[in-house]
C-alpha cells in the first residue's frame, strides 16, 4: 500500500499529459476547419489572382527567341544587256571581211602579185585600188614581202542606220615578222626595215547591196598599240 501513491501519481501525470495532447488536437483540427471555412482576405485573393495569371501566361506566351523571322529578300541580279542579233551579225560578218583582207594582203604581197582574185572578196575600192597599187609596186622594184602581217581587234562599232550601213573597226598591226628581199636572190632590201612594228589602225567595213561585207578604208591611227 506504500507504493500505491506513487503509482497513482504516475497515472494521473499520465493521464494529464494524454489530456493536453488531445486537446492540443483537437484546437489544430479546429483552427484547420476554421481556415477552411472562413473566406479569404483581400491580400489573398490577389496573390492567389496573381499565381493564376502567371500560370496562365506561362501556358500561352511564345518564346520571342521561337518566333520566326521573315527571310531575307535579296534584290534580283541586274540582267545583262543584250545585243541586238542584228548588230552581232553585222559585226561577225565585218570582222570576217577584214580578217579576210589582212590574210590575203599578206599572200598576194609574198608572191607580188597584184591581181589576186581573193583580194576583191575582202576588199573594196577605194581601198581595194590602193592595195593592189603597193602590190604593184614591189612587183616592179623585184621585191617580195617576207613573214606575214597580223592584226589584233581592239573594238568594233555598227552603224546600221546610215545610208551605207557600215562596221568602223580598231586593230592593232603587227609588222614584227615582215621583211622585205629580192626575189631573185632573197637578199634583204636596203633600208626596208619597218621602225614602227606595231601601229593603230582604223578600218572601215560597208554592207553593200548585195548583201556582202568589204573593208573600203583602212587607216593609220593616232593612239599606241
Amino acid at each position: 500500500m506504500a507504493e500505491w501513491p506513487a503509482i497513482a501519481t504516475q497515472n494521473c501525470g499520465t493521464r494529464t499529459a494524454r489530456l493536453q495532447a488531445y486537446e492540443r488536437g483537437a484546437h489544430r483540427r479546429v483552427w484547420e476547419v476554421d481556415m477552411v471555412r472562413r473566406p479569404r482576405r483581400p491580400n489573398e485573393l490577389v496573390a492567389l489572382s496573381m499565381v493564376g495569371l502567371c500560370t496562365l501566361t506561362a501556358c500561352t506566351s511564345k518564346d520571342p527567341s521561337s518566333t520566326p523571322t521573315s527571310p531575307a529578300t535579296s534584290s534580283a541580279p541586274t540582267p545583262t544587256p543584250t545585243v541586238d542579233p542584228s548588230v552581232a551579225r553585222a559585226v561577225q560578218s565585218a570582222i570576217g571581211a577584214y580578217n579576210g583582207y589582212i590574210r590575203y594582203w599578206a599572200i598576194a604581197s609574198q608572191a607580188a602579185d597584184p591581181n589576186n582574185a581573193d583580194l576583191a572578196r575582202y576588199v573594196a575600192d577605194p581601198l581595194l585600188s590602193l592595195t593592189r597599187h603597193n602590190i604593184q609596186r614591189l612587183r616592179d622594184n623585184g621585191q617580195v614581202q617576207l613573214g606575214a602581217q597580223t592584226a589584233t581587234i581592239m573594238s568594233t562599232q555598227a552603224d546600221l542606220d546610215a545610208a551605207q550601213p557600215s562596221v568602223t573597226i580598231h586593230a592593232c598591226l603587227d609588222y614584227s615578222a615582215l621583211k622585205l628581199v629580192y626575189k631573185s636572190n632573197s637578199s634583204p632590201v636596203p633600208n626596208s626595215a619597218i621602225k614602227t612594228p606595231k601601229v593603230s589602225s582604223i578600218a572601215t567595213v560597208w554592207r553593200y547591196q548585195t548583201g556582202q561585207w568589204l573593208v573600203s578604208k583602212a587607216e593609220s591611227a593616232t593612239d599606241p598599240c
